[in-house]
C-alpha cells in the first residue's frame, strides 16, 4: 500500500456547522502553522520520527511536536495510511517568585507565566549551562541544539524496515525510496547511537550498574544489540526495572525557555527559566503495546532569566504549577471529531463524529481513536505513599494525578485563545486548572442541569452511551468540530535547581467501527498503564487484542 505524503487537509462538510468550524480552524491554523524563529537553524537534524510500531509520529529539536518538516499532520496510524494529530505539545503554566517566601511576584506585572509549544513554540532547542544568575542557553545554532534518534536493531534491519523507515522521514511513497537515502537513514542511525548525548542528559542503560556510562562496542555481522544484553554491557536509550527490556527505538532533545522574544511570541508571557529533555519512545512488538508510545518530559528550573526590571538574572521561585499536554486532533478530515475524557484511565481521547471518514474510508479503515494518558506526573510530598520516579519507586511521595480536562475548538463558544498576555496567558492558565477559557471569574464548562460542575466535563462513555457525552448539539455537548484539547495535572512547586518529571502515553485503537475503535483504545490503555505499573519490566500480561477486533495493519 502506498503512504499519503502530508498534504494541507480540504474538507467539505455539508452541514453549515461543520462548515463554518473547519473555516475558522483553517484560518487559525494557516495563520499561527509554524514558529517564525529569530535565529538561523543549522544544527541537523531538526526532526526526528518514531516509527518503530503501528504508529509514526514527528518530534522536533525545539519542543514542537506532531508536525511534520512539510509543516502538516505528525501523526499517521495505521503507519501508511492516514493522519490523527495535526499539531500536540507540552505546556506549562505557575505563579513566579523572585523570593523563597513567595512574597515577592516576579518582574513586568507578570506573576502568571505560561509557556511551551502550541501553534506556536516559546522554547529554543539547545541545553543550559550554569545556573542562576550564570544560567546561560547554548546557542541554538550549535551543533549539539539538535535531535537524537535511535533504533537498537538499524544494523540488522530487513531492507522492507528500512524502505519504509526512508519513506517516513523523507515524507515520500515507498515506491520512490532511492538506496541513497535508505544508507542516509542507517548512517544517521550510526551517528547518532555513537555520538549519543549522555554527557547532555539523555537517558542510558546502566547494566553494568556502576553508574556511568560505558559506549558498547561497535556493532558487526557477529556483535548484534542482543549481544549487549547477553555480555552485560550498556547501551543508549532508556529501559525500566529490567535492563533487559530497552525500548526499541527511542527520541531525545533538550531545549529551554530563555529567549524572552521567542517565549512571548506565542501569547506575551515572559519566561520561567527552564531546561527540557524530552525522551519519547516505542517498542517493536505486535501486542497492545505496538500502538502505544510514551513521552518523558524533565523540568529543570536552571534560572537565567529576569528578576527584576533591571534586568538581573537568576533563578524563580514557581508556585502552583501545573503540566498540561495539548493536543489539536485531526482524525482524517479536521471538522467532524468529538472529544472525551476517561476518569477511570487518567486520559483523554479522540475519535470520529461520523460513522465514516473519508480520508480512512480511502483505505478500506474505519475511523481509529487516539488518547492521552498520564502515566504519572510531578511529584509530592505525601508521607505513607509511594510515588514513580525516573523509573524507581520514591518514598513518601505521590504523583499529581490528572487533575482537570479542557478544551477548546474553532466555531465553539470555547474557542482559541488569543494571543496576547492579557487574555491568551491568563485564559490558558485558567484551562489549565480546569476552568472555561473565559475572561473573568473562574466558571466551569457548562454542564448537563442534573450534574454538578467540575473538572471534568465529557466524561461519559461513548461505547456504552451513557454519561455526558460530546457531540449532541446542545450549550453543554456542541456538534463535531475541529477539536483542541487539554489533558492538565497540578497543582506542584519548581524551585531553582529544581527538576520534576512527567510521563505521558499516547494510545491508538482501530476498531471495525468509530466506536470500537474507542474501546480498542481504552484497552491498549490499560495495558499501557500496567506494564508502567510494572516499572517497565513485565510484558508477560500484555494482551494481543481485544476480543473481536483485530488491529488490521
Amino acid at each position: 500500500m502506498l503512504r499519503i505524503t502530508p498534504c494541507l487537509k480540504i474538507v467539505i462538510f455539508t452541514l453549515l456547522t461543520f462548515s463554518t468550524s473547519f473555516l475558522l480552524s483553517a484560518q487559525n491554523k494557516t495563520e499561527v502553522k509554524d514558529s517564525k524563529q529569530t535565529y538561523k537553524i543549522t544544527a541537523l537534524p531538526r526532526y526526528a520520527v518514531l516509527n518503530i510500531n503501528n504508529v509514526s509520529t514527528w518530534s522536533r529539536s525545539d519542543g514542537y511536536n506532531n508536525h511534520s518538516p512539510s509543516s502538516d499532520n505528525g501523526l499517521y496510524f495505521p503507519r501508511s495510511t492516514a493522519w490523527m494529530i495535526y499539531l500536540d505539545g507540552i505546556l506549562w503554566g505557575g505563579k513566579a517568585y523572585v523570593d523563597s517566601g513567595m512574597t515577592v511576584p516576579a518582574p513586568y506585572s507578570q506573576l502568571i507565566r505560561v509557556g511551551g509549544s502550541a501553534y506556536v513554540t516559546g522554547t529554543v532547542e539547545g541545553r543550559v549551562t550554569g545556573f542562576g544568575q550564570a544560567a546561560i542557553a547554548v546557542n541554538p545554532a550549535d551543533a549539539s541544539a539538535r535531535i537524537y534518534r535511535i533504533r537498537r536493531d538499524y544494523t540488522t534491519m530487513t531492507d522492507d524496515e528500512l524502505r519504509e523507515d526512508a519513506a517516513e522521514v523523507n515524507e515520500i511513497a515507498d515506491t520512490t525510496v532511492t538506496e541513497e537515502q535508505k544508507q542516509a537513514v542507517l548512517a544517521q542511525y550510526e551517528t547518532d547511537w555513537n555520538a549519543w548525548p549522555v554527557a547532555y542528559g539523555a537517558p542510558f542503560i546502566d547494566r553494568n550498574s556502576n553508574g556511568v556510562y560505558d559506549p558498547p562496542p561497535a556493532f558487526n555481522p557477529s556483535f548484534t544489540a542482543d549481544d549487549l544484553i547477553s555480555g552485560n554491557q550498556d547501551e543508549p536509550g532508556i529501559a525500566g526495572a529490567d535492563p533487559n527490556l530497552p525500548a526499541d527505538q527511542v527520541i531525545w532533545t533538550v531545549y529551554n525557555d530563555l529567549n524572552r522574544t521567542v517565549a512571548a511570541a506565542p501569547r506575551g508571557s515572559e519566561p520561567f527559566g527552564l531546561e527540557l529533555q524530552k525522551t519519547v519512545w516505542g517498542y517493536k512488538r505486535n501486542d497492545a503495546l505496538g500502538n502505544v508510545y510514551f513521552t518523558r518530559l524533565k523540568i529543570i528550573n536552571k534560572g537565567g532569566v529576569d528578576v527584576d526590571a533591571s534586568g538581573t538574572k537568576g533563578a524563580l521561585y514557581i508556585d502552583s504549577m501545573y503540566a498540561t499536554l495539548w493536543s489539536d486532533p485531526d482524525i482524517g478530515n479536521a471538522g467532524d471529531d468529538l472529544k472525551g475524557c476517561d476518569t477511570l484511565l487518567g486520559g483523554v481521547f479522540t475519535y470520529n463524529g461520523a460513522a465514516t471518514d473519508e480520508v480512512y474510508l480511502d483505505f478500506g479503515l474505519a475511523p481509529p481513536s487516539v488518547g492521552y494518558y498520564l502515566m504519572a506526573g510531578a511529584t509530592v510530598p505525601y508521607p505513607g505513599d509511594t510515588a514513580f520516579r525516573d523509573f524507581t519507586i520514591i518514598n513518601d511521595h505521590r504523583n499529581v494525578p490528572m487533575t482537570s480536562f479542557t478544551w477548546f475548538a474553532a466555531g465553539d463558544p470555547y474557542s482559541d485563545p488569543p494571543g496576547n498576555y492579557a487574555q491568551g496567558v491568563i485564559r490558558w492558565y485558567k484551562m489549565m486548572r480546569g476552568f472555561a477559557p473565559f475572561d473573568g471569574p473562574d466558571v466551569y464548562y457548562t454542564h448537563p442541569p442534573e450534574l454538578e460542575p467540575g473538572p471534568f466535563p465529557l466524561s461519559g462513555d461513548p461505547v456504552a452511551g451513557t454519561g455526558w457525552l460530546d457531540g449532541q448539539g446542545t450549550n453543554y455537548s456542541f456538534y463535531p468540530g475541529d477539536q483542541r484539547m487539554l489533558l492538565n495535572s497540578g497543582p506542584f512547586q519548581l524551585f531553582p535547581g529544581d527538576t520534576q518529571e512527567v510521563v505521558f502515553a499516547t494510545v491508538v485503537g482501530l476498531g471495525s467501527d468509530r466506536l470500537s475503535s474507542i474501546a480498542v483504545m481504552r484497552f491498549n490503555a490499560q495495558a499501557a498503564r500496567e506494564f508502567h505499573n510494572s516499572l517497565y519490566a513485565d510484558t508477560s500480561s500484555i494482551p494481543s487484542a481485544v476480543e473481536g477486533e483485530s488491529y488490521a495493519v
